[in-house]
């Protein structure tokens, strides 16, 4: 008789046209393909020399189609315009995972050889993220198809779930329509426009990584590596306040919405709101706004007021029941960001142990917020959340030093530590499963299980790091 079956998690991995850094395409997140093609292989050797059956499910943002444009040709060291982004049709879906496809092709014929139909089987589910909603149109499956080589006798080994998997004892959602608004999905099993069916609908958020994301990434390499966005809009007031006023206005012009803010009859602050962002978009009043931010505290909170008053529309999902204490209004930007960070966290927590009880799953995973989190919930459930696997470093809790060189220029991608985390579920003969958090990235090491918590391990893989990098890579506020 055969061992019992075996499944592996991951999320985010952003695949985009390929052709990374010094090749061309500075919009490329993933460059991981070496490892996630080893990964693949191991999973796959795991599987034959022990005779179990195994499942990879890929858990949201497989790919990057808001970084990928919907060209028939494409030149990675072109800036194409924000249209060739846009087009969200079937037509334009497909030629973008093309791009994908011949960008990352040895991955491609990885997933294909690790699909197996005979004893030990192997399987491959993908679900559907925010940045790669396009995998609602069935042309899209269909080419995916093609490439992996999932059709006839195999068919069945590629499987899509429009939202997420329940079965197994496990839940497993990417989780963007369980946190901010600004990435909420009105209809996510069916996403297209309701006045034009040929085309997505895109919330908030996609917008603003065709229209902010892809110009500025270039520069500022790390834009995408902390979530939400909000938080790195407060970090960017704290250290780049031009970049700040830049990307509020990214926000606000595509959310209709958040520029009618009504703000309370008996507060009159010093720039009258509907003034705000027009000053902000002229770059001479934005430095003299940048210079008094930078001495008036009386200022800066009066415009922590209004920024708030802006973003408290785009924050929390409008569909969720779940209610998270708001951050603190502080004249302490980053403080503000932290505490919205957490406010993300928090909710996917708090989502977790609803559908522990709702599904009654054992194992309940999330992904889309990048950081990596393992938690056993009120219920008895575990939570776990398998962070991103673009092969660059989890910002989440970096110290404000390190944050500083950041939009200072002075700290590069490759200079950082990588972790490449995923979950690994072992079944037991009840069917039920024993989850751990590992990286792939330090030799399968086990960040988190049964019996060992992500913080404990952390911690004690910071105190083997030299006492002036610790100082330097951890929060001020856990020094001791």
């Amino acid at each position: 008789m055969g061992s019992r079956k075996l499944k592996f998690i991951l999320s985010d991995l952003h695949l985009g046209a390929g052709y990374a850094g010094e090749k061309g395409n500075r919009l490329e997140d993933f460059t991981a393909d070496a490892d996630l093609v080893r990964f693949l292989r191991e999973m796959a050797h795991e599987s034959e020399s022990e005779r179990r059956d195994v499942e990879l499910i890929i858990n949201g943002d497989f790919f990057e189609f808001l970084q990928v444009p919907a060209v028939d040709h494409y030149d990675p060291h072109t800036l194409y315009p924000k249209a060739a982004y846009l087009d969200s049709s079937e037509a334009g879906s497909v030629k973008r995972l093309n791009l994908i496809i011949k960008g990352h092709q040895e991955v491609f014929n990885t997933l294909s050889d690790f699909m197996h139909v005979e004893t030990p089987q192997r399987r491959i589910t993908i679900i559907k993220g925010n940045h790669d909603v396009n995998l609602y149109w069935p042309r899209v499956k269909s080419l995916l198809r093609e490439a992996l080589g999932a059709s006839g006798s195999r068919a069945s080994l590629l499987l899509f779930a429009e939202k997420f998997v329940s079965r197994e004892n496990i839940y497993v959602e990417h989780g963007h329509q369980q946190t901010e608004k600004m990435n909420c999905y009105l209809d996510h099993i069916d996403p297209r426009l309701p006045e034009d069916p040929t085309q997505l609908y895109y919330p908030v958020g996609s917008h603003f990584v065709i229209n902010f994301f892809n110009e500025v990434e270039p520069d500022y390499w790390f834009v995408d590596c902390v979530k939400p966005l909000t938080a790195l809009l407060w970090f960017a007031f704290q250290w780049d306040f031009e970049f700040a006023a830049r990307m509020l206005n990214s926000i606000v012009r595509h959310t209709p919405v958040l520029a009618l803010c009504d703000y309370p009859p008996d507060v009159h602050f010093t720039i009258p709101a509907d003034g705000l962002l027009q000053e902000l978009a002229d770059r001479d009043r934005c430095r003299q706004l940048a210079v008094t931010y930078d001495h008036d505290p009386e200022f800066r909170r009066q415009l922590h007021r209004q920024v708030k008053q802006y973003l408290d529309d785009a924050i929390l999902n409008p569909n969720s029941t779940i209610t998270v204490a708001e951050p603190p209004l502080d004249d302490d930007p980053v403080a503000i960001g932290r505490a919205e960070q957490s406010r993300q966290q928090t909710a996917l927590r708090t989502a977790a142990e609803e559908i522990s009880r709702q599904e009654g799953a054992a194992v309940i995973l999330f992904g889309h917020t990048h950081h990596a989190v393992y938690e056993t919930l009120e219920t008895g459930s575990i939570y776990l959340n398998t962070g991103c696997w673009p092969g660059r470093a989890d910002l989440s809790n970096v110290s404000l030093q390190m944050w500083q060189s950041f939009f200072n220029g002075n700290q590069n991608l490759q200079d950082l530590p990588r972790r490449l985390p995923y979950a690994r579920l072992d079944y037991d003969e009840d069917n039920t499963p024993t989850a751990h958090l590992l990286d792939f990235a330090n030799n399968n090491a086990v960040l988190a299980g049964p019996g060992r918590s992500l913080g404990d391990t952390l911690a004690r893989a910071l105190k083997r790091i030299p006492a002036p990098l610790r100082a330097f890579w951890q929060d001020p506020g856990e020094r001791g």
